[in-house]
């Protein structure tokens, strides 16, 4: 959806998909005509193909028929067949198949006796043979491994006032692979001849016969697949065979569809190429129209870009003069230089109020924070200064001095802190290792009952800056100890540092978990809570609630937390506690160089 999200885009992409579409249409709408023309084609031709084979089969028989009339009705044959001699027979058998070019001559006397046979071995044909007390013209067709025979049979009579029947000539043909072959030729068609459920003859390969007898039960064309190639099959019964039966002689004519259609996909490629650089020009047009309308608009959307990433409020929008330009665009670049001008006046005027409010609050916060030790070593100065000081005096005198110094150095290493980008050196580290530290360095290494410390003991080392995170743990575990601290105060009257000391159950408690591929460090602990309309402002700099305190130990704590690529997350409630969870991950964002460990700078 990003994609959309432009004018530029829109535009641009609604002109292609226009483009796209209507390309799109026209290119079905010719395909389908084209399919459909040479389909139609294909169909009408392979129906002229099939009448074609009936005609041409239909003369073939007829010829025969004729041919067998006339050598039935021959004196010769005649006396011949009268004597019932085979061996007076057999010569004219073979004479007259040679004659007429049958494949098969059979002559039956009275009583269905062979008396000669020419051509096949009378025991291959003789089941076929019809009954010899038939006066009528027979056809047949008989099963054969050489294809299918076709069959005349015609009588042959003794003329007189009462014509007297001899016995019957039979001339038979194949319809085999010498004859699908000329009907190929004559119509353009592949051949096969079947009966039986079986593929006998064809012009194909025999190896697609038991595939193309699945056909031969066809009413109308059917589709039928040989190899890589589809052909259409048209199955007409033979003539003379009857009726089509399931079992009956046919003839398949076969045309292949895949060779017809063939010239299609040259159609199709050329117009996919023409669809192509169609859809390329109406790209870059439709781009170039919608640059030239929008152009306006990307200048005043650069300029803001550029003024939300640098915070340039002086960056200024300026249109080049263009005939297509939009005049609201112009209006919209006047308006938004007006805004920024005033955005940039305001801002400066904003910038100066918080400085000085910034200034007045660091200024009370440093003066206040500054003021009590100064009051102290200049107790402890006027102390060294007497005549007579004893020697518990001195040293008394001398560590006060030392302690509010390094209070000093504390107050202003925090001011710098904040004020200052931290600079990150990372090292892989053991969490719980820092944990340690940082509470016995919040406990100045007394913490007896008062933390209890729930380390994850299959913690993985993790990527970090180890002293920067346990100044931000020190800063946290100091804030939860004050807090307890109060607590404890206000419920045993007790006082001194050493309070938290004798409780038997810790106040506070500091766990760690590897979860995820995160790492998770949480301090919760039983003080005061924090009240909740404090809680919008404790990250806030120099926000405190403790006479003692800077305000900066959260948001420097934050600040580091942040700039390792954690996040920071505090949740109380008054009078039950207050709970501190940090979410690290297992590897820094930046990882560590080749050459060793990198620095990183994070801002406040």
């Amino acid at each position: 959806m990003r994609l959309a999200s432009s004018l530029t885009n829109r535009v641009f992409l609604a002109c292609t998909l226009l483009a796209t579409v209507s390309l799109g249409f026209a290119f079905y709408f010719v395909d389908e005509r084209a399919s459909a023309a040479a389909e139609a084609e294909l169909r009408r031709g392979l129906v002229e193909a099939g009448t074609l084979v009936d005609k041409h089969a239909a003369t073939r028989t007829d010829q025969f028929t004729r041919l067998a009339r006339v050598v039935a009705d021959l004196p010769k044959l005649k006396a011949a067949v009268e004597t019932g001699d085979p061996p007076t027979v057999q010569p004219l058998a073979d004479e007259y198949r040679a004659e007429i070019n049958a494949d098969l001559l059979v002559l039956t006397g009275e009583g269905g006796r062979v008396l000669g046979v020419a051509g096949l071995e009378a025991a291959d044909i003789l089941p076929a043979l019809p009954d010899v007390q038939l006066t009528e013209e027979i056809f047949a067709f008989q099963p054969h491994g050489r294809g299918v025979l076709e069959l005349v049979s015609v009588p042959i009579f003794l003329e007189g006032a009462v014509p007297d029947m001899l016995g019957r000539l039979t001339v038979g043909f194949f319809l085999d692979d010498r004859l699908a072959a000329e009907f190929r030729d004559l119509t353009g068609s592949e051949i096969a001849f079947g009966a039986d459920g079986r593929i006998l003859a064809s012009t194909l390969p025999a190896q697609w016969r038991s595939t193309l007898a699945v056909a031969m039960r066809a009413s109308s064309v059917a589709s039928v697949t040989l190899g890589s190639e589809e052909y259409l099959v048209l199955a007409r019964p033979l003539a003379g065979g009857g009726p089509a039966a399931a079992d009956g002689p046919v003839a398949l004519i076969l045309r292949s569809r895949t060779e017809r259609l063939q010239f299609l996909n040259t159609i199709r490629t050329g117009l996919v190429g023409v669809l192509m650089v169609t859809l390329l020009l109406a790209t870059l047009f439709s781009y170039g129209v919608a640059r030239t309308m929008t152009r306006p608009l990307a200048a005043i959307t650069t300029a803001m870009r550029d003024v939300a990433a640098t915070g340039d409020l002086s960056r200024k929008v300026t249109l080049k003069s263009h005939a297509w330009d939009d005049e609201d665009a112009r209006t919209l670049a006047a308006a938004f230089n007006t805004l920024t001008e005033s955005i940039a006046r305001f801002q400066r005027e904003a910038t100066q109020k918080e400085r000085l409010s910034s200034l007045g609050r660091l200024s009370t916060v440093i003066a206040h924070e500054i003021r009590n030790p100064l009051m102290i070593i200049r107790a402890s100065l006027a102390t060294l200064r007497r005549d007579r000081v004893s020697p518990s005096e001195l040293r008394e005198a001398v560590a006060d001095i030392d302690e509010e110094t390094t209070r000093l150095n504390r107050i202003v290493s925090e001011v710098l802190d904040f004020a200052r980008p931290i600079r990150f050196e990372l090292a892989e580290a053991d969490v719980n290792e820092i944990c340690r530290a940082s509470v016995e360095a919040a406990w100045a290494g007394d913490r007896s009952a008062a933390v209890a410390l729930d380390l994850d003991p299959a913690m993985p080392p993790i990527v970090t800056d180890a002293e920067r995170l346990r100044t931000a743990l020190v800063n946290m575990l100091t804030n939860a100890r004050h807090a307890v601290s109060t607590v404890v105060r206000a419920d045993t009257g007790a006082g001194g540092r050493d309070v938290l000391a004798v409780l038997d159950e810790p106040f506070v408690r500091l766990r760690t978990r590897a979860l995820n591929g995160r790492v998770i460090i949480a301090i919760q602990d039983r003080g005061i809570g924090i009240a909740p309309e404090h809680m919008p402002h404790i990250f806030d700099p120099y926000f405190t609630t403790r006479r003692a305190g800077t305000g900066l130990g959260l948001p420097i704590a934050k600040n580091i937390v942040e700039g390792l690529g954690g996040t920071l997350q505090v949740s109380s409630r008054p009078g039950e506690g207050t709970e501190v969870r940090i979410d690290l991950p297992h590897l820094h964002p930046i990882a560590p160089s080749a050459t060793g460990s990198p620095t990183c700078r994070a801002g406040h």
